[in-house]
């Protein structure tokens, strides 16, 4: 018989076929599941039917084979008080007995066998069906591609060992690892958003989803935020499908200012949302009030008072906000109060660039007889009534030949003269002017 372990291995076309040898009926409509029990099932029956048959086989054949033990027996003592006389003839009558016996064990033994119908009898037990390669391979395809789709979902970007986060085996720090989402001001059209997130969450939101987990997908919900006086303060504003493997992610907003905040979960299918944790609020500043800050935390070190103080550190109080860029830069953060600048103005606590732009132009000028045309670079000029022109135009960084045409009022005279230019620009690194002291 076939393990209920090598039925579930198997394909539902497969279980379909050895439920059709088995005779059972309604296998057209039946799941995988369902094959599985019914085939279980059917196989417990006829092994049922089978020990039971056996066994009553041998019972029948033990019972015949006594009365026909006892009958012999019978007609031994009867014919020992006979003469001898009556000898020959005894043992005529003894051999009769013997094939009477026999005759009736046969009967009795055949019998049995037709108490049992060939309805009861066991099919043969067939061999499991060998997987193709084709089948191999697709089973793996799925097992590695439902693998994928766990990873992608599990949102967890550190596991704790030992009080510590760790992070690709690396420890991270020594604060127990919690959850939060770092909201950041990058420039007044992106935001950044910066999080980590436990497994014992995962965990939690699996076990909160039940059957919707499976269908949930990760998403970084972004929410302006209103006056805190209204009552809808929060309206979502996005959903932006995430997935697992990160914990940073740029956000690009419209309509500046205006007020932000992120929260980090999964949606189910229903699109209901399952919040894990949520962010600080920050207000995108107006075009023009700051320029595009860079993308590394390397360079966010240059100018950090601006970003944190677009980022709503000094007006909040954030703790996370304040942590997190203490941790990754390496120093204290200011507070509100620490200084008279930062009171005042802390967006300006530090001139991190002197804007400076050199261009330059090209003005092509000249004069000839009134009533004449000039033509430049194969283009008309306009002429003033004096017969003079003036052209200003673009100075690329390239090299230029601008022919100069003038041509009579009556076509029959021309000249022309050509002139060459060549522009090459070369900007310099900036240079601060306590090192050079």
């Amino acid at each position: 018989m076939i393990t209920t372990a090598d039925l579930k291995s198997q394909t539902r076309r497969e279980l379909a076929t050895l439920a059709k040898n088995y005779g059972i009926a309604g296998w057209h409509g039946m799941r995988k599941d369902e094959l599985v029990d019914a085939i279980s099932k059917t196989q417990r029956r006829l092994r049922r039917k089978t020990k039971a048959a056996t066994n009553g086989t041998a019972s029948k054949a033990k019972k015949t084979s006594r009365t026909a033990s006892a009958q012999s027996s019978t007609s031994r003592s009867a014919a020992a008080p006979r003469s001898s006389s009556s000898s020959a003839k005894s043992k005529p009558s003894r051999a009769g007995s013997s094939r009477t016996a026999a005759a009736t064990t046969k009967r009795s033994r055949s019998k049995s066998r037709s108490s049992v119908s060939l309805n009861d009898r066991p099919l043969p037990e067939m061999r499991t069906p060998k997987v193709s390669a084709k089948t191999a391979r697709i089973r793996a395809q799925l097992r590695r591609q439902k693998e994928q789709a766990e990873r992608l979902r599990d949102l967890s970007t550190g596991t704790l060992v030992g009080g510590a986060a760790m992070k690709n085996g690396n420890q991270k720090s020594n604060e127990p690892h919690r959850d939060r989402v770092i909201l950041m001001v990058r420039d007044s059209y992106w935001l950044q958003a910066t999080w980590e997130i436990t497994r014992a969450s995962v965990s939690r939101a699996e076990s909160s989803l039940a059957e919707r987990w499976h269908t949930a997908t990760p998403v970084l919900r972004v929410m302006s935020v209103e006056d805190v006086s209204n009552n809808c303060a929060e309206t979502v504003h996005r959903d932006i499908p995430i997935h697992g493997g990160v914990d940073t992610w740029y956000i690009d907003v419209q309509d500046p200012p205006t007020r932000f905040r992120v929260a980090v979960g999964y949606l189910t299918s229903d699109d209901q949302f399952h919040s894990l944790c949520r962010s600080n609020i920050v207000e995108t500043p107006s075009p023009g009030d700051c320029e595009r800050l860079d993308e590394h935390w390397h360079e966010i070190a240059d100018d950090y008072e601006r970003i944190y103080s677009l980022s709503g550190g000094y007006e909040n109080d954030s703790s996370d906000l304040k942590e997190i860029f203490e941790e990754r830069l390496h120093r204290s953060m200011p507070s509100r109060n620490g200084s008279s600048q930062s009171a005042a103005d802390p967006t300006l606590l530090r001139q991190s660039k002197l804007p400076f732009e050199v261009d330059a132009e090209l003005i092509v000028f000249g004069k000839t007889s009134a009533g004449s045309s000039v033509s430049l670079g194969g283009r008309p000029v306009k002429l003033q009534s004096d017969g003079t022109f003036t052209v200003r135009m673009k100075l690329p960084d390239k090299r230029q030949v601008l022919p100069v045409t003038a041509e009579s009022r009556d076509g029959m005279r021309q000249r022309t003269t050509v002139i060459a230019v060549e522009r090459n620009t070369k900007v310099l690194e900036a240079v601060d002017v306590k090192d050079t002291m």
